[in-house]
């Protein structure tokens, strides 16, 4: 335990030290939770001044290691919570490791899969293919001479991210303690979302199962391809999947039909989300291949996410408001799709919405940029107080990410022209005779139910109310303000009383037995003393308390001063 604590001292340590070096020690400082923490540290800058704010940020996660990245790679693709300039910034992360020695890689995959390398491949390339924050891929071949591509995850990484995740949950607490943006953004629920989506993408057997989905997915399809996982060579930290030659999309040849693979890989995408519901959250142009035989192959499959037809129906409805200007539906869908703490003014919302639509749709489509209309649109959502799912903001990203290497093979592809086949398809599945019977069997199932159990449940309400036992909980911003000021008000009143006794107790004391030190009444002192430090405690409490407001954050960013 005691091993544990001087670790995640070190590394908290370690912390402060980047944060100060990127020139945000300075404001860590003006903080008294953190005044301490930073009391001994140098925060002048150690770098370029030149540098922006944005480019400052991305770097000191990319210094921070594996945890922080990933954070940021949470945070880029949650417009609703950072400027364009940070979002563009952080999509840019990238850990520059160093290679792990074969020998620890040998040892990995050993303590794995529980037997010697030598029983379980032909040969493993002791050179890596690839290098990244969690794992490492080496080149192989199976007893049986298949080649293969074999994943290990880096020795001690899970201790590192579980250090790093209790520091980012204090973080997250002192945000949601100071920072007015957190009623809404709320920074431990994103932490707890980045602590599921690492603790997943730290299970190699969850991407494995995620290689199999995809792989029934697309059944059937023949200019598709998944790599297949080997179940035999494959454990949470080692995975072993058949090797796809091919070329990266960063490296297209000459001659290549760059529009059909631009509308290819858009109608990927399409499948993903508009018929499976199972899209691959993070297809940049890297995990994405031109095979020598022509398909089209698929990688990395640690960050997947999932859409109920519900979401996918929502999604279609907020995409066919927005393309015939409807700012009314748009804001009654937004509203759907998010969670909404307090009451949302919907006519409030649509009249932002139809602001918005009035800057972009009366563009070209070549110059609309959706990734920020989207951005734009998640961000007034945060403004009229809506929490937006985090499966939508995954797909954001990754369709921005899509959207970015398809405009790069071919500019003048029409986005919109091309999603409305999947989603006209998927509106009539929702119309099909078979949709329509299960339909109306659900409802059927539930209207039985309703009926069995609203004479119940009237029963036990008209019972309680009969016996003097029903309760009636009340919620709302005026009952918290009522209760409040009655807090507020019976505090006042406790100290009144408290502090009025002491002064008296101490006066009666004087008057009847004369206690002096060096001539000094020291009882009447006393009872003065403690009357006057309950007074003024009640009085800060009662007057101070109240008015005390937290820091809005956006106040403090310079791309939201400018209205990036």
């Amino acid at each position: 335990m005691f091993d544990r604590a001087a670790k995640d001292l070190r590394r908290l340590r370690r912390i402060v030290g980047i944060v100060s070096k990127y020139g945000y020690g300075r404001a860590a400082r003006q903080s008294p939770r953190l005044e301490k923490a930073f009391e001994s540290v140098d925060v002048e800058p150690k770098v370029d001044a030149a540098l922006s704010e944005p480019a400052r940020f991305r770097m000191m996660l990319e210094e921070l290691g594996p945890s922080f990245i990933k954070l940021g790679q949470v945070l880029s693709a949650r417009p609703d919570l950072i400027s364009a300039a940070y979002m563009e910034e952080l999509k840019q992360l990238q850990y520059q490791c160093i290679p792990i020695s074969y020998e620890e890689i040998e040892q990995a995959i050993e303590d794995g899969l529980g037997r010697p390398v030598k029983e379980l491949f032909q040969r493993v390339d002791e050179v890596p293919m690839a290098t990244a924050s969690i794992a490492q891929v080496h080149r192989a071949l199976t007893k049986e001479g298949e080649e293969v591509a074999v994943k290990v995850q880096r020795p001690g990484i899970r201790e590192e991210i579980r250090a790093d995740l209790d520091i980012l949950y204090r973080i997250a607490q002192l945000f949601e303690s100071v920072v007015e943006e957190s009623v809404v953004a709320d920074p431990i629920a994103i932490v707890r979302e980045f602590e599921l989506a690492i603790n997943a993408e730290l299970n190699f057997e969850v991407e494995a199962a995620n290689i199999r989905e995809f792989g029934r997915h697309k059944v059937g399809i023949t200019d598709i391809a998944i790599p297949s996982v080997f179940d035999d060579l494959s454990s949470d930290t080692v995975l072993t999947m058949s090797f796809l030659h091919g070329t990266a999309f960063t490296r297209l040849p000459e001659g290549i039909d760059r529009k059909a693979v631009a509308k290819r890989i858009l109608q990927e995408a399409f499948e993903e989300v508009f018929l499976a519901g199972f899209f691959h959250g993070d297809p940049h142009p890297g995990n994405i291949l031109l095979l020598d035989d022509g398909r089209y192959g698929i990688l990395d499959f640690g960050l997947c996410g999932r859409l109920t037809p519900h979401m996918r129906e929502t999604l279609v409805a907020l995409s066919l408001a927005t393309a015939l200007k409807d700012a009314d539906s748009a804001a009654r869908t937004l509203y759907r799709m998010g969670q909404a703490d307090s009451r949302v003014s919907i006519s409030a919302l649509r009249d932002d919405l139809q602001a918005l639509y009035a800057r972009y749709l009366n563009r070209r489509i070549e110059d609309i940029d959706s990734t920020l209309m989207m951005q734009e649109i998640l961000q007034l959502a945060i403004r009229h107080r809506i929490r937006i799912p985090s499966e939508y903001t995954m797909l954001g990203r990754a369709g921005a990410t899509i959207e970015g290497l398809v405009r790069s093979l071919d500019p003048d592809l029409d986005i919109a022209v091309e999603s409305m086949p999947y989603a006209q398809k998927l509106m009539a599945s929702r119309m099909g005779p078979e949709s329509l019977e299960g339909g109306l069997s659900k409802m059927l199932l539930q209207f039985q139910g309703l009926s069995q159990d609203v004479p119940i449940q009237l029963s036990q309400i008209l019972s309680d109310l009969s016996a003097g036992n029903l309760q009636i909980t009340l919620q709302g911003r005026s009952v918290d303000r009522l209760n409040q000021t009655l807090v507020m008000a019976t505090a006042a009143i406790s100290g009144a009383i408290l502090g009025g006794s002491f002064v008296v107790g101490a006066f009666i004391a004087l008057s009847r037995v004369d206690w002096a030190m060096f001539g000094i009444p020291v009882v009447a002192i006393f009872g003065a003393f403690a009357g006057a430090i309950i007074f003024t405690w009640v009085s800060a409490y009662v007057v101070i308390w109240p008015r005390l407001k937290k820091v809005r954050l956006s106040n403090w960013l310079p791309g939201r001063r400018r209205g990036s």
